[in-house]
């Protein structure tokens, strides 16, 4: 019968009340109901609709208990589409939900394998809201509930890579550079699994290309074939694999090579064989016992055109040994085509994996991936479960032959166990490859208004586009608050497009999901305003970088979290192209969101503390590990600096402050960083870090708020070695013992870095932190490279190191310009931190600084292997302004010393630091041409007893006025000149200054008008820094020296001479031994998987 291309379908009037599912039943056995089964010639007056419909349904209860290939299904608002727990196929273009949608219930999880895929071309359908190839929900109900499996769990034991020692033989064509093409035959010893002969045993006629295309030269190369094969002796193993291809000419018979091979294979001319259809790009191989035809296996995979690469690798087991013979052919890259041979002990080349969970509900040839436990994210390996009868619930065997080691230790509270993620599900959502675009996936999309919308223990594969956003594997798009709307326990693979997005939306949950090989970031938060959202036991990794959705996606991130109101727990982050999960908020909602969107006021997000964190993992990303940086622009770029300061008030500023608690992140592997933290009042606590460049560098966006890191574990190299890095460069080979951040080999190793204003560390302990011939490492240390303003008010109480200093590694290292990574920059220079209880350098209030000149007296100490110094004296932060071009520059000596001057390397801002309390004070002068009009000081870490002395050079018999501000009415009030010298110094005084005409100098204290007391925080009591600045003008402006006038009257008695004695450092070995060979077991994260409920049936 002839039909149109669009079918619609009524049951019974319109207006008759729309059926019902009851939730506590399963939808396909719904008692009483009236279901229009697919399968049924009733259902369809017009016929049953072909790949040719568009099937609309108005109303009742369809039941798909058949395949069904059509061109669209709609769902409308009374109409109810309902899948049977069977065997099914559907194919379609996309399915529209107005009305219901179920594939079982939260009560009644399908068990059968359902596979809807969505096909079509970039440009065949465009529905408005929803595009071309997709599930969408508008305005109706979604349920998506397959069969309860574990998604992924924890190795408790190392998987280890086949070695040499493990591998009876192997044979790789591929790296002889043989130019062979055709069938390559390989020979094992059965019982000793000894490879005993490769050879090219047939091509198809290549020799006779050139020829008259005669045919009996082809019958003859048959004829060498079959004489080859007949002269391997019985028992032994024989492996066929096709390297690049076999050539054909359409005027050759080759019946004779098939008959030949189809007898040896399998006893009799079958006619069916798979060589047969063997064709240019395609893939085949073949493997028996010789004389058993019961044991012959043959795989040939065709090019479909749409992927590139095909392997078609065989096994064969044998007396304990595993024998592979594999085919690997490209499309393009036919060089680079090979086939291999090779044979393994069984056990060891389909390894028993033990695992954390219950993995009874894997199953044979489910597809697994064992993820990195490297700094690479691509040593994570694809495979299948295989049949084991000795494994027990928490056991599984799989079908690999490792290529990397993957680590499964817990190692002094660091879990570095790798995940081991289930890929497969029995409901399956596909995108069907496109012929005029590689990156049109399918995508579901819910709209706001939807009434339902849960997914669960689904597989999502090829799915997202990359070409068009907005649409995603999953997608929650502007549907406002939800409740009990999820996606959980599901697997999204192979995504063109991210993996799950939550767009101005509300109270989504997103719980216990694969995310595995998407482009861009992973789990992602559009724009904002997304408050509630609930991220927890999800895994993702191998995000890819693009430039083709968001600017920041360059910059992929596994989690990309917008809004502070997030909870984030029991999440693992294992292997992005930068980072495994970012926290960046915009000044307000951003986008289609700006303006609309209310959630967030502006500036609300940097005012809001963070709804939880706790027991996350992030490892073996290419850049970082947790990065809390940098704020969201509207056009999706990046502004510079977060500004966040968490209060108690997020929409008052003057509100107090609120501490936002990081708990129990564990970080390793991550190439540059494991943990970068740019924030105020946050705490880090029993985190542990491991195996980076740098484990945890934080600094503090604004004054008087700590940021606080305690109970936390940190080691520089773990026993995790990874793979042993080669690095190839200028005709050098470098090989390291261990793995090593490729591109930065030679940097050095940091453990926990201090960077900006206050931050606290205390009760952590350090393991590991031995420089190298190659690299330099300390525990602790700082920013490196720092041009800026350097940390000041940081301290450290109660540290632990399970080494011995000196011999065994460095409590602190910082090393300058001399030594690779490090430079002599303002910033560096100025460095310090104080030791509060003596745990890091052997006595209580001392300051680790550099050893320059001036920072050091007869009572420093000079420690060798850390490059710093120990000093018992406080230490002040003066930052100096003053008029004259950016070229000029600030020098400083102090008052017993004008040999070693610093000179800043910038006019604004320029640091030094000062030794407080009036035991030293320090001549600053300017090397301008032409003598500042004005200076102006700023003063970090005075109280009322621990000030700074200056004195500054202007040009003699010149007019000054002084200022200093006051720290009750943070108003400027003018400085009172002293007669003398004399009365200057007797008389401490905050206002008090003098100057001498004769010298040139003006001479002034700094100080706070209190003392600090335990509950103070910040480098300025009361949030108020001292500030100095006096305008000066008259006399000669080109008198900008006094220094040689200054230290002919007031220099003090030099202490130079001991402080170069000092200056070889300490030269005994393990002046400080190891406090503690392992942390105590509550500092650190620890165990990060007993912790995690994985459920089953939710």
């Amino acid at each position: 019968m002839a039909r149109s291309g669009k079918l619609l379908l009524f049951l019974g009037l319109w207006g008759l009340a729309a059926a019902q599912i009851d939730p506590s039943v399963c939808p396909h056995k719904q008692q009483g109901a009236t279901y229009k089964a697919w399968s049924a010639t009733t259902t369809w007056p017009n016929g049953a609709p072909d790949s040719t419909v568009d099937v609309t349904l108005n109303d009742g209860i369809y039941l798909v208990d058949t395949d069904v290939d059509v061109k669209s299904i709609t769902v409308n608002t009374n109409a109810i589409l309902v899948f049977n727990d069977a065997d099914l196929s559907v194919r379609t273009r996309y399915i529209l939900v107005r009305g219901e949608l179920y594939l079982g219930s939260e009560n009644c999880k399908l068990t059968s394998n359902i596979d809807i895929t969505l096909y079509g071309d970039k440009g065949d359908v465009a529905i408005s809201g929803f595009g071309e190839k997709f599930i969408g929900v508008e305005g109706g109900v979604l349920h998506i509930h397959g069969n309860p499996q574990v998604s992924w769990s924890k190795l408790t034991k190392t998987v280890h890579r086949l070695k040499d020692g493990q591998i009876a033989d192997v044979y790789n064509d591929g790296e002889k550079k043989t130019s062979y093409q055709g069938i390559v035959m390989y020979v094992w010893d059965a019982t000793s699994g000894q490879l005993e002969r490769s050879e090219g045993v047939y091509s198809a006629g290549r020799s006779i290309i050139t020829k008259s295309g005669v045919q009996c030269e082809a019958d003859e190369e048959a004829k060498m074939f079959e004489e080859t094969l007949n002269n391997v002796p019985d028992g032994k193993i024989i492996g066929l694999a096709l390297r690049k291809q076999l050539f054909r000419r359409g005027n050759v018979n080759y019946a004779m090579f098939y008959e030949i091979f189809e007898n040896f294979a399998f006893g009799k001319v079958t006619g069916n064989s798979g060589v047969r259809d063997v064709r240019l790009h395609d893939a085949w191989s073949f493997i028996m016992r010789k004389g058993d035809t019961s044991t012959s296996q043959e795989l040939l995979l065709k090019d479909d055109k749409k992927i590139l690469a095909r392997t078609a690798e065989l096994y064969h087991y044998d007396n304990g040994i595993k024998f592979t013979a594999r085919s690997w052919v490209h499309t393009i890259r036919r060089g680079a085509c090979y086939s291999r041979a090779k044979s393994a002990k069984a056990e060891i080349a389909d390894p028993k994996l033990a695992l954390t969970d219950d993995v009874s509900s894997w199953k044979v040839d489910d597809e697994v991936v064992l993820l990195s436990t490297d700094y690479d994210p691509k040593q994570a390996e694809v495979t299948t479960v295989k049949q084991c009868d000795d494994c027990s619930a928490n056991e599984v065997r799989i079908n690999l032959e490792p290529l990397f080691t993957h680590f499964g230790e817990i190692v002094n509270g660091v879990d570095m166990r790798g995940e081991v993620a289930l890929l497969s599900r029995n409901i399956k959502i596909r995108g069907a490859p496109a012929t005029n675009s590689k990156t049109l996936g399918g995508h579901i999309k819910v709209m706001r208004g939807f009434k339902e919308a849960q997914v669960e223990n689904a597989e999502l594969v090829n799915l997202g586009q990359l070409d068009t956003l907005g649409n995603y594997p999953f997608h929650w798009h502007m549907c406002g608050d939800v409740t009990n709307s999820y996606i959980r326990g599901s697997s999204i693979r192979d995504s063109n497009a991210r993996c799950v997005t939550v767009h101005a939306t509300n109270g989504a949950v997103v719980e216990n999901n694969v995310c595995f090989r998407a482009v861009g970031h992973g789990f992602f938060l559009e724009e904002g305003g997304e408050v509630d959202t609930t991220f927890a036991g999800n895994l993702g990794a191998g995000n890819i970088r693009t430039n083709k959705l968001t600017k920041t996606d360059g910059m992929p991130s596994t989690f990309w979290i917008t809004n502070p109101k997030t909870i984030m727990r029991n999440n693992v982050a294992a292997g992005s192209d930068y980072a495994g999960i970012w926290y960046v908020f915009p000044d307000e909602p951003i986008g289609a969101s700006y303006g609309i969107v209310k959630t967030m006021q502006k500036d609300e997000a940097k005012r809001t503390p963070i709804t939880e964190f706790t027991n996350n993992v992030v490892h073996s990303n290419r850049v970082g590990g947790i990065f809390f940086d940098r704020r969201l622009r509207n056009d999706t770029g990046f502004a510079f600096g977060t500004k966040y300061t968490p209060l108690s008030d997020p929409q008052d500023e003057t509100s107090a402050p609120q501490t936002a608690v990081f708990n129990r992140l564990t970080a390793y592997k991550n190439e540059q960083f494991n943990g970068w933290f740019d924030a105020s009042n946050i705490q880090i606590t029993q985190s542990s870090f491991s195996d980076s460049l740098v484990s945890l560098a934080v600094r503090r966006s604004s004054d008087g708020l700590e940021c606080t890191v305690t109970n936390s574990v940190f080691m520089g190299e773990s026993s995790n070695i990874g793979e042993p890095s080669v690095i190839r460069g200028n005709g050098v080979v470098k090989t390291y013992p261990r793995a090593v951040p490729l591109k930065m080999a030679n940097q050095p190793r940091q453990g926990f870095v201090f960077y900006d204003r206050e931050v606290s560390l205390s009760d952590s302990w350090f393991g590991d932190y031995a420089s190298t011939d190659d690299y330099s490492a300390g525990a602790l240390g700082f920013q490196r490279n720092n041009q800026h303003l350097a940390t000041h008010g940081a301290f450290t109480k109660n540290l632990l190191f399970g080494f011995g200093d000196a011999s065994q590694g460095n409590r602190v290292f910082d090393g300058n310009a001399t030594d690779v990574g490090f430079t002599s920059l303002d910033g560096d220079d100025i460095v310090l931190f104080e030791d509060l209880d003596g745990s890091v350098t052997g006595s209580a209030g001392n300051f680790v600084v550099k050893p320059l000149p001036i920072h050091m007296t007869e009572q420093c100490e000079e420690i060798d292997n850390w490059k710093m110094a120990v000093c018992p004296h406080p230490f002040g932060q003066v930052r100096s302004n003053f008029a004259g071009k950016n070229s000029d520059q600030i020098i400083v000596t102090r008052d017993d010393d004008s040999d070693d001057p610093i000179m800043a390397d910038r006019r604004s801002f320029a640091p030094f630091l000062t030794i407080l309390g009036g035991t030293h004070s320090y001549l600053v002068r300017s090397n301008a041409a032409t003598a500042p009009g004005w200076f102006r000081f700023e003063f970090l870490g005075l109280t009322l007893s621990k000030y700074a002395s200056l004195a500054v050079c202007i040009p003699r018999q010149s007019t000054l006025k002084m200022a200093m501000k006051d720290l009750v009415t943070d108003k400027w009030e003018r400085g009172v000149a002293a007669n003398s010298y004399d009365e200057f110094t007797s008389s401490l005084s905050r206002t008090s200054y003098f100057v001498d005409q004769e010298v040139g100098v003006v001479f002034f204290n700094a100080m706070h008008i209190r003392e600090r007391v335990e509950s103070d925080r910040g480098n300025c009591l009361d949030g108020k820094c001292p500030f100095v600045g006096f305008s000066n003008s008259g006399g000669d402006r080109a008198d900008t020296d006094c220094s040689e006038r200054f230290y002919a009257k007031y220099s003090k008695s030099p202490v130079l001479p001991s402080r170069k004695k000092r200056a070889v450092g300490v030269t005994s070995a393990d002046k400080f031994p190891a406090s503690r060979a392992t942390p105590p077991q509550a500092w650190g994260a620890g165990d990060t998987k007993s912790t995690v409920s994985i459920q089953l049936g939710v």
